[in-house]
């Protein structure tokens, strides 16, 4: 298990980077093809669209080629955008490239996070956390990564680091040996005889699955206006310069790996439902008091809280949705993870819409709501029985 771990989290850092790196590049990206903002917008929407793809196709490609050989088809088509990339090909064919990369690292991440919580059995929290951890620390030193690159005229050689470090874990991941965790990885459906079927969701546990796509699509929708808007939300409402603003980002980044270090251990003795009921009643009095915030000191004292309190929500919160419908690991957490993808995509999208047309602090006030919205469907949870699924 530890084997698993170390390369698991090492795959998530590279994920992490892969993530966040178009966008860390993209003013130097757009210069280079001589084209605006709303094209950079196309290049992250079909990045996007590819993680969808790959989330969505993970549990098809693992029962018929094994874990192991959609992990490592998955890493080198990420090694072959990257490079590919670094030849700055004509602009239709990086969007295309850009889609390819979205593909392959959304494959990475389902198909190694469904892998850990199959593998971890009783320490699923304490396990994921960690791989969410590394996925913090790599959205968090990348763009860091990239500041230098660019300062020094290099800053396509980021996709050229990330597709060497691409094709490491590929090779690494085809030879690699887990001890008795191989024949899971090496797993795959067998057509000639008659394997386990799929538990078939009930129309009670459909509804559960459907109300926890929102917890995620919210979510991850807050997360991602929260990081994106708050270097405007600190210019604009407290008047602070723009390095000043930058730093915003870094603190609830940082926040959020700590609190990813302890998220798993605490979740296992509160029990997820209460670890997740804490944690969205806390960022909710978080955010009412950044309603009201108007000293810069303050608002970051507020951000390094949210950043603490929502630190652990997704990892839990998958892991919870797993324990509530048994047997469709792989299914819910593919659902899951594309839902919290749309939201990502979709909803910091409006958030930018009505900052434009109505005032900065429209951002707040949706993660407010947002934040109501999730915490009422995660008291109602209370009430599902654990066996929510029947098998055919």
């Amino acid at each position: 298990m530890k084997r698993l771990l170390i390369m698991a989290c090492l795959s998530y850092l590279l994920t992490g980077c892969t993530h966040v790196i178009f966008g860390a590049v993209l003013p130097e990206l757009l210069a280079h093809y001589g084209r605006s903002y709303s094209d950079g917008g196309l290049l992250v929407f079909m990045e996007f669209g590819g993680f969808l793809l790959g989330v969505l196709c993970m549990p098809s490609l693992i029962r018929r080629i094994s874990r192991r050989s959609t992990i490592t088809t998955a890493f080198a088509l990420l090694f072959l955008a990257m490079i590919a990339i670094v030849l700055l090909p004509p602009w239709p064919i990086a969007v295309c490239l850009s889609f390819i990369a979205g593909v392959a690292f959304g494959l990475v991440e389902s198909s190694i996070s469904t892998f850990v919580l199959i593998a971890a059995k009783e320490q699923q929290a304490i396990a994921f956390s960690r791989l969410e951890v590394f996925f913090g620390l790599g959205a968090l030193f990348m763009p860091i990564v990239s500041s230098i690159l660019i300062a020094n005229g290099l800053w396509k050689y980021g996709f050229m680091l990330l597709g060497l470090s691409a094709l490491t874990a590929c090779i690494v991941w085809s030879k690699l040996s887990l001890g008795e965790h191989d024949e899971l990885l090496a797993h795959k459906a067998d057509p000639s005889q008659r394997t386990e079927k799929i538990p078939v969701l009930t129309k009670s546990s459909l509804t559960f699955l459907c109300l926890l796509m929102i917890v995620f699509f919210l979510y991850v929708g807050m997360e991602n206006t929260i990081v994106n808007f708050l270097p405007s939300i600190f210019t604009d409402q407290l008047h602070a310069s723009s390095s000043v603003s930058s730093l915003a980002v870094t603190a609830y980044w940082l926040a959020m790996v700590v609190g990813r270090l302890f998220a798993g251990v605490v979740a296992e003795k509160m029990t997820y439902f209460r670890y997740l009921a804490v944690s969205f009643a806390g960022s909710l009095l978080t955010v009412l008091i950044w309603v009201f915030s108007t000293n810069l000191w303050s608002s970051f004292a507020v951000v390094l809280l949210l950043g603490l309190f929502m630190s652990g929500m997704f990892a839990v919160a998958l892991i919870y949705a797993n324990q509530l419908l048994p047997g469709r690991t792989e299914q819910t957490t593919s659902t899951l993870i594309a839902a919290g993808g749309l939201g990502g995509s979709i909803l910091p999208l409006g958030v930018g819409w009505g900052m434009d047309r109505f005032h900065v602090g429209v951002s707040i006030w949706f993660v407010l709501i947002g934040m109501c919205v999730v915490l009422g469907i995660i008291l109602y949870s209370r009430r599902w029985n654990v066996q929510t699924t029947k098998s055919v």
